[in-house]
């Protein structure tokens, strides 16, 4: 009798000490409508010191150097280790990336080509435009600095409401940002530093700023993740894309699709208005595979860049979309 009446109690304790699981907040989804539609574009020519004189070459190679003198062993591909560019066959190919934005609509912008900065053409790098408001960056190299007034000057025509970092400890270049819609994702890579993350943070203040660790020698984030289509994430299938995954699907406010790409030196993408475009074949055939298979009802447009792609991811930074 007196077992039973204990029995009871504890089945009443139980119930009353039960906690309920807390409720996950719900994650936006992102689609098409609230996706970004673009009208412009900017894009810049090429330089012959492109050939031997970029930055991002230069630095590659110290941060690789670094890297491997502090004994992980890391074993990158011969990508960056190619012959210096060709700048026939970049111009051809940049060309061909300039029309296949108009053939969609775009009004582009072409800015000449500076001698003095080499790595002019990877335009995305010097500022960030989301609507009708940019923040011209800061970036990690000198020579690339000396961009920022011409883009400055340009965007000012176009009558966007133009922010500038004058900050400077900071170093922020759009190849590290990464905008979905809802949201920034910034690498917290050697060009792009904290401080540089709280001014774009401060300079678009209705978007939440979530930064990415990234490490040499990885160059950007671009390089590692990128927007396939609305709520689609490409990214690269090794340990930069999997840390880079795990900020994205943890603090991101949206909910979002992890597309891993098998060819790690091609995973840079721009997704413009419903068409998806994309590397070639020749760069990057597995990446092309999972394109078509997982994204099937996605406009794809191949476009070789390879020849800047020596250099730094070339897709995503030959453009200032908005």
């Amino acid at each position: 009798m007196g077992q039973s009446e204990s029995s009871d109690e504890y089945e009443v304790d139980s119930r009353r000490t039960s906690r309920p699981r807390p409720t996950l907040p719900t994650k936006q989804t992102i689609t098409k409508e609230t996706f970004p539609t673009y009208t412009r574009a900017i894009v810049r020519q090429i330089p012959n010191s492109i050939r031997y004189r970029s930055e991002a070459i230069q630095q590659y190679e110290l941060d690789c150097c670094s890297w491997l003198l502090g004994g992980d062993g890391y074993d990158y591909d011969g990508h960056y280790q190619e012959d210096p560019i060709n700048l026939r066959r970049a111009r051809r190919q940049h060309s061909r990336y300039v029309r296949i934005l108009r053939g969609l609509g775009l009004d582009v912008t072409v800015l000449p080509a500076e001698e003095s900065t080499p790595d002019c053409p990877f335009v995305e790098d010097t500022c960030v435009v989301v609507g009708n408001r940019a923040l011209v960056t800061r970036p990690e190299g000198m020579a690339r600095r000396r961009e920022l007034d011409s883009i400055e000057n340009c965007l000012r025509s176009l009558g966007l409401e133009v922010h500038r970092i004058r900050n400077m400890g900071a170093t922020l270049e759009g190849g590290d940002v990464v905008f979905t819609g809802t949201e920034f994702f910034v690498g917290d890579s050697t060009q792009s530093n904290w401080l540089g993350h709280r001014i774009l943070a401060s300079t678009f203040p209705e978007y939440p700023v979530h930064s990415v660790p990234l490490y040499p020698p990885e160059f950007h984030l671009k390089g590692v993740a990128c927007c396939a289509a609305p709520g689609v994430i490409a990214l690269a299938q090794n340990s930069a894309g999997r840390i880079a995954w795990d900020v994205i699907r943890r603090q991101g406010i949206s909910s979002y699709q992890p597309l891993w790409m098998p060819d790690c030196a091609a995973v840079d993408c721009v997704y413009v208005n419903g068409t998806l475009i994309h590397c070639s074949e020749q760069e990057g055939q597995w990446n092309c595979q999972v394109y078509a298979e997982r994204l099937p009802d996605c406009t794809r447009v191949e476009v070789p860049l390879y020849e800047l792609g020596k250099v730094q991811a070339a897709l995503s930074c030959c453009s200032v979309l908005f």
